[in-house]
């Protein structure tokens, strides 16, 4: 019976330690695909030369850069909402069809 137990004791350690070693190297892979491969980085950084027009990085990437992306967010927020109309006409025409074919299998049962 303890050997049971010390068995099942080490094996539980080894599993839980295989977890944590699993989630730290899948949460490096996600660093990865992101590209975030600065660890620590200020938010906002402005560089200023002389005569030259202010450049301002926002995490690590230009504000053009940045504002692209929130284009291409608010793009797709507006698919969102063009797919949402077309369900609900999808099915308001479904339940015109189900209550049409219902009064006709009414009628029919009624003969």
């Amino acid at each position: 019976m303890i050997r049971f137990t010390l068995l099942f004791l080490v094996m539980t350690v080894l599993f839980l330690s295989g977890v944590i070693v699993g989630f730290d190297q899948a949460g490096e892979g996600i660093e990865n695909i992101r590209g975030d491969f600065l660890n620590q980085y200020d938010a906002v950084q402005i560089h200023k030369k002389d005569q030259e027009p202010i450049e301002i990085q926002v995490m690590g990437r230009t504000l053009e850069e940045k504002k692209v992306q929130y284009q291409k967010i608010e793009n797709d927020h507006m698919t969102e909402k063009l797919a949402f109309a077309m369900e609900k006409g999808v099915k308001w025409f479904y339940n015109q069809v189900i209550q049409g074919v219902y009064k006709i299998s009414e009628l029919l049962y009624r003969i």
